[in-house]
């Protein structure tokens, strides 16, 4: 049955596809919403719209969206592998205000639904979360000025490498990854150090208070998960030191395309180095998660963030949370822009399973290894699917034994 309140937990919405052609009917608005047992959550869903202009690329054509005057998220042309649904798919919804404020069975019951979200998927919806909407606006904002500053003013960081604490550029890597893919980003590491360009001069204020918001959520979401595993809220935390954590904030921006197919690539399929990823976009979709050998188109509810579970996750976890497979497919004539807040464990830390989830026989499936050297594996290499976790991987050979 469909209730027009906020379920308490985790969700699996059961929407009719939008897609064009399709039998179903169209979604039911926002504030109608599939609860599996659960008990709603009167006045929380806040029906708040983005409508941050998408920037001016790096090395593409100017955005015709510049100027902010579009009425709604663009159509995305994708190609034929791709599901166009975004709520009907069933992505998990979470609600941190219960996670953090709820009732004792309310929250037990989240702490469960939230670790067959990380387990089915590795990717989930959170909202309510607290983070301010304008601040979201704002960093956007911020970071699509930086974007159309002119080319001398961002030349330091243009050549940076992987792990050089500011970075611009465009696809993933250019030195390594052979291909142009139709991206510009820009990159900077703000905790436990702070580094930010001189330009634009609001930039440091703006960014250090949404890393701080992020970061904040991004650590209550890591002891709820902990407590998922069945393991203290904090055992997870300990583990990966995430009182010292490596923070990233990301802008990408993927300019309008009219390729030959209507369609093209921002980012090929692969899968987050660190722990826990943030993202919001600018009201364009284009982001795209692979489940059970197919991709979905991933629509956000209003004001909501898409969280992705990334390696160090499956690593800790023992490979019983798997790291989200994703991509980002480019179209039409709309940039699209999305923010990104991804925490990981400190540089120095050895991410390796937590040796409770290795009991009952099933045996380690990944080897210690320091977050700054897979870091620097996978940033340094073409991506290729989760092709990075194998330096991690335990191999077996065929009679079981382990190499």
């Amino acid at each position: 049955m469909y209730h027009v309140a906020l379920p308490c937990h985790v969700r699996r919405t059961a929407y009719p596809c939008p897609s064009p052609g399709c039998a179903k009917q169209t979604p039911p608005p926002a504030a109608v919403l599939n609860s599996d047992n659960s008990s709603p959550l009167q006045n929380r869903l806040l029906s708040l719209s983005c409508t941050i202009m998408a920037g001016t690329s790096l090395h593409h054509p100017t955005d015709p969206c510049a100027n902010g005057e579009h009425s709604g998220p663009a159509a995305v042309a994708v190609p034929s592998d791709v599901g166009t649904c975004g709520w009907d798919a069933g992505i998990p919804v979470v609600d941190y205000d219960v996670l953090v404020n709820g009732a004792a069975d309310q929250r037990a019951q989240a702490i469960r639904d939230l670790g067959r979200a990380c387990e089915d998927w590795g990717f989930f919806m959170v909202i309510n979360h607290g983070v301010p909407e304008d601040l979201k606006e704002a960093v956007m904002e911020t970071c699509r000025e930086l974007f159309s500053l002119p080319e001398e003013e961002k030349a330091e960081y243009l050549e940076a490498g992987p792990m050089d604490p500011v970075r611009i550029g465009s696809g993933f890597y250019s030195v390594v990854d052979g291909a142009r893919y139709w991206r510009d980003y820009f990159k900077m590491f703000v905790h436990p150090e702070f580094h930010c360009p001189a330009k634009p001069a609001k930039l440091r204020d703006v960014a250090t208070e949404y890393a701080v918001k992020t970061r904040d959520l991004l650590l209550s979401l890591a002891t709820a998960i902990s407590e998922s595993l069945g393991l203290d809220r904090g055992r997870v935390y300990e583990a990966m030191d995430l009182e010292s954590c490596f923070q990233i904030l990301t802008a990408n921006h993927y300019p309008p395309y009219a390729g030959p197919d209507d369609v093209g690539l921002g980012l090929p399929p692969h899968s987050d180095h660190g722990f826990l990823t943030l993202l919001f976009q600018n009201g364009v979709d284009g982001l795209q998660v692979e489940r059970d050998g197919q991709w979905v188109l991933a629509t956000p509810l209003p004001g909501a963030f898409f969280v992705i579970a990334g390696d160090q996750m499956e690593i800790v976890s023992n490979g019983r949370y798997k790291s989200s497979l994703h991509r980002a497919v480019v179209g039409g004539e709309r940039a699209r822009m999305s923010m990104v807040s991804m925490i990981s464990p400190s540089l120095d830390t050895v991410v390796e399973p937590v040796p409770e989830l290795a009991q009952d026989g099933q045996g380690l499936e990944f080897r210690g290894i320091r977050y700054r050297d897979y870091m620097e594996h996978q940033q340094s290499n073409k991506l290729n699917g989760k092709a990075a976790l194998d330096i991690a991987r335990v191999q077996r050979t065929v009679s079981g034994a382990e190499n």
